[in-house]
């Protein structure tokens, strides 16, 4: 699985599916932050299925919902503080 790291302990990277996750848990990952809107384009795992399978692999998983249309400074702030205290458990996988 193919990803970008931004900084130290925050990687981003494409949606990732069921063994995807298997993958990043194995390779240390702590936290997913899930970024994407509920209606876009269905993925294999929707946000509640994701922070399902996230939790039986030992992670945690974070869904904040952004788009053009929502994003602010209180947005950014949201995000800016959840990465944050995330990156202090470890590495963090956001897509």
């Amino acid at each position: 699985m193919e990803y970008f790291e931004l900084a130290e302990n925050l990687v981003f990277g494409r949606q990732p599916g069921r063994k995807d996750m298997q993958t990043l848990a194995d390779q240390g990952i702590r936290t997913l932050v899930n970024v994407r809107m509920a209606d876009e384009e269905e993925p294999e795992l929707p946000p509640d299925a994701e922070r399902e399978a996230a939790h039986e692999l030992g992670m945690n998983f974070v869904h904040i919902p952004v788009n053009a249309a929502n994003i602010s400074d209180e947005l950014s702030g949201e995000i800016h503080q959840k990465l944050s205290e995330a990156r202090k458990d470890g590495p963090v996988y956001v897509h």
